[in-house]
């Protein structure tokens, strides 16, 4: 998770450059405007034309800013549409205008320290803002939040009103020491919560590691290297192959034994980031790739040979709100045939945006495409199955599950 700008620019994002907004809730305006052209204007079934195309839209629209009971404001009609339009193709599609946009590029650095995903609430038309991930120390964090949990109000804002995740992601940050109530719904409650909670600076640290003496047949002793990974902002690729270099050389003469990449509660970030980890032990390949409208390949990101560790047998411990770049690692090591996944079925979160800005200084965040894994599985909406799958019970010994799957497990008392 990337807990500096508000969370909300995501692995997905791409274009020129990467901008922080909000959307607003708006009515539906084109519904509107035909209700008010009367039954005349609504061609019968089949007719000829009964596609609704631009000239119709723009008769509506007409009808609205000539007919309706008061005087409408043209301008502000059309970007409140507009909006409404962009936000209902999916939660990560945004229209902003130039005041919105100058806004949130102004913002501070205060967040939350969570990774939000708002979606249609399973069997209903309802919108959930489901909590995918919590930033260890973060405010999120020290108010008792985890993976799961739902938040139905911000600022008394109720979840349903938002019209998109950006507007969601920005409610959740400001400036260092302001202050967000949430209503939050934890998953194991019966009953909502008020939880206040004061912004902080983004904590900096993404990756925690140890080394975990293990054994293997015939009593033969090393050391497993167990490496969380909390989410990719820009150098957390890096960092990961510095951090994997100290464990190696901490391991002495053998080497390690093992790896096992834990991705549990990775709620995603910087794409590029988690495929420099996956390039770390993916010697040739590819390692993702993109598909626009049509099925039309637009990326695709290979494996480079130099540096990479192709031997050192690798595990990756994912859970269901491992989500968007954590996924794209995941598929990346299993489709090269260079590690084995357990735990649950992941989030299933891969888009990508475009950023285009308008002369007026508005801008809008279109999605244009769909991350594929190297065997060209689509993971939007679908998630990385695992190799193992954990029961609820065994997910909360993952890491040892983990090492049994390599044919180790912790050893105990000296060699």
């Amino acid at each position: 998770m990337d807990p500096g700008p508000p969370l909300g620019h995501d692995d997905e994002v791409t274009g020129r450059a990467r901008i922080w907004w909000s959307g607003f809730a708006s009515g539906v305006m084109v519904a509107g405007a035909v209700a008010l052209l009367g039954e005349r204007a609504v061609p019968e079934a089949g007719a000829a034309g009964s596609r609704f195309d631009r000239d119709a839209f723009h008769q509506a629209l007409d009808a609205v800013l000539d007919r309706y009971v008061d005087p409408v404001d043209g301008s502000e009609l059309l970007t409140r549409g507009l909006k409404h339009m962009v936000a209902g193709l999916d939660s990560h599609s945004v229209f902003l205008t130039a005041e919105e946009r100058r806004a949130l590029n102004g913002r501070k650095d205060g967040t939350a320290g969570l990774a939000v995903h708002l979606h249609a609430a399973p069997g209903g038309d309802d919108r959930v803002l489901e909590v995918m991930g919590v930033l260890p120390g973060s405010a999120g964090a020290q108010a008792g939040l985890s993976p799961g949990d739902a938040i139905l109000e911000i600022d008394d804002v109720e979840v349903g009103r938002l019209l998109s995740q950006v507007e969601a992601e920005a409610m959740l940050g400001g400036e260092v020491g302001g202050k967000v109530a949430l209503r939050v719904q934890r998953k194991h409650e019966a009953v909502p919560e008020r939880v206040d909670l004061t912004l902080e600076p983004a904590p900096r640290k993404l990756i925690a590691a140890e080394l975990v003496p293990v054994e293997g047949p015939h009593g033969r002793r090393g050391k497993a290297a167990v490496i969380e990974l909390r989410g990719f902002r820009h150098g957390t690729g890096e960092a990961f192959k510095q951090r994997l270099g100290q464990l190696r050389r901490s391991a002495g003469s053998d080497g390690l034994t093992a790896i096992v990449l834990d991705l549990r509660g990775n709620p995603g970030g910087e794409v590029d980031e988690a495929l420099v980890v996956a390039d770390a032990f993916v010697a040739d390949g590819i390692l993702t790739r993109t598909r626009g409208r049509g099925g039309r390949i637009l990326r695709e990101e290979r494996a480079h040979e130099a540096g990479t560790d192709a031997t050192t047998p690798l595990v990756v411990l994912q859970d269901r709100h491992s989500a968007s770049a954590a996924e794209l690692l995941t598929a990346a090591l299993r489709d090269n045939g260079r590690a084995r996944s357990l735990g649950e079925r992941s989030y299933g979160k891969g888009t990508v945006q475009e950023i285009t800005g308008m002369p007026d200084g508005s801008v809008l965040k279109l999605t244009i495409a769909r991350y594929f894994s190297p065997k060209d599985a689509v993971i939007d909406g679908v998630g990385v199955a695992p190799d193992v799958e954990l029961s609820a019970r065994r997910m909360g010994h993952a890491v040892d599950e983990a090492l049994e799957q390599l044919g180790l497990r912790r050893a105990s008392g000296k060699p």
